[in-house]
């Protein structure tokens, strides 16, 4: 049984280059750089776990048993449109400024791409740091300009798809279980391992009016993967106009080496599914529940500019250690509908599930069934 984390994570989105921005969002501090990457990362984190509950059945009917299959397929989640921007506004920033250092008006949106985004920069921010200086002869708080960064492009595409592969084997009582697993994969900087089980189960023998009436079959499904990941290529260097405030040890260019984002997704799914057979053409429809969460962890350790809060107060260059871990979770109801053509040992099929992040599935299979 072999599984595809093709884009086991979530921020890659297809580019390298987006995981090193979003690593620049460290530069702003832990509390908003958390903000920031939440608001950017958190709609592919859905669509990811939503894909990953989509393929497990092609039919209302489990296999018999000893059946077996070998299901090769991809599912492709698409994001709403109101997920393809954030409002930077919104967020709540504190050390995070607009690009003439202004603080963001809660009431004026300023748009900025999510991982769904268009393929181009975001908006220009300026980072600011707390420092304390004396006036009057007092020591007074003040906030000052340490840098900017642009919000991260988009992907410039609006789905994100999931490749995957499972062996399906019919059991007792109408009864069929389905199995995922991938062992860990590298390809060049990023890693996934991923297993998963599924199980099905006709209840049209349990329902004694139902069970009289031929031609169709009813079936409740329920399914758990679980996906780790990780990119441990993330690059935030020491920026050139910091060195002057860093100490030789930072500046060493392998100081910060061992920066990576890794991930945990879980995904479970339950089902209801009514089909039926006609010859070699099987059409299926039912509805759909997906619940995912994922945390997503950044690790290593990240420069960032700040000041010393006691006398002279000068700026230096402070070590972020592991500064992020972020949960998030999300669930929705769909409605799904597919259709399975049927020929020897061979089988094609293919579905779509309507629900707020919608998708659709496209596969193959070979086996006894």
């Amino acid at each position: 049984m072999w599984a595809v984390p093709v884009v086991g994570l979530l921020l890659s989105a297809g580019q390298v280059q987006a995981q090193d921005e979003v690593g620049e969002f460290i530069r702003a501090g832990k509390e908003d750089a958390g903000k920031l990457v939440r608001a950017y990362a958190e709609p592919a984190s859905k669509a990811f776990g939503h894909g990953l509950n989509g393929g497990w059945f092609n039919s209302g009917k489990a296999m018999k048993l000893g059946r077996f299959d070998v299901r090769v397929f991809a599912t492709a989640t698409f994001s709403p449109e109101e997920d393809r921007t954030f409002d930077l506004s919104k967020l709540g920033l504190t050390m995070v400024r607009d690009e003439n250092g202004r603080v963001f008006d809660p009431n004026t949106p300023v748009l900025s791409p999510t991982i769904f985004g268009k393929d181009e920069e975001g908006p220009e921010l300026t980072l600011y740091a707390k420092a304390r200086r004396t006036v009057a002869g007092q020591s007074v708080e003040v906030e000052e300009r340490v840098g900017s960064i642009n919000a991260p492009q988009g992907a410039g595409y609006t789905f994100l798809p999931v490749p995957m592969a499972q062996v399906s084997l019919g059991l007792i009582k109408d009864t069929e279980v389905a199995v995922r697993y991938s062992p860990k994969v590298k390809y060049d900087d990023f890693e996934g391992e991923l297993w998963g089980v599924g199980l099905k189960h006709g209840i049209k023998q349990w329902i004694p009016v139902i069970s009289m009436i031929p031609g169709f079959d009813i079936t409740v499904f329920g399914g758990y993967t679980h996906l780790k990941s990780a990119y441990r290529g993330l690059d935030v260097p020491l920026r050139d106009e910091d060195r002057p405030y860093a100490t030789a040890q930072q500046q060493d260019p392998q100081y910060y080496a061992g920066q990576a984002v890794t991930l945990s997704t879980k995904a479970w799914t339950g089902s209801l599914v009514v089909s039926k057979t006609l010859s070699v053409l099987t059409a299926y429809a039912g509805v759909r529940y997906s619940n995912v969460e994922t945390d997503l962890n950044v690790e290593g350790a990240y420069p960032v500019t700040a000041y010393r809060t006691t006398a002279p107060y000068n700026r230096y260059v402070e070590d972020i250690t592991d500064p992020l871990l972020l949960n998030m979770k999300d669930s929705q109801w769909g409605a799904t509908g597919g259709l399975r053509l049927k020929l020897l040992v061979f089988s094609l099929y293919g579905e779509y599930t309507l629900a707020k992040y919608p998708t659709a599935t496209a596969g193959i299979g070979l086996g006894f069934n």
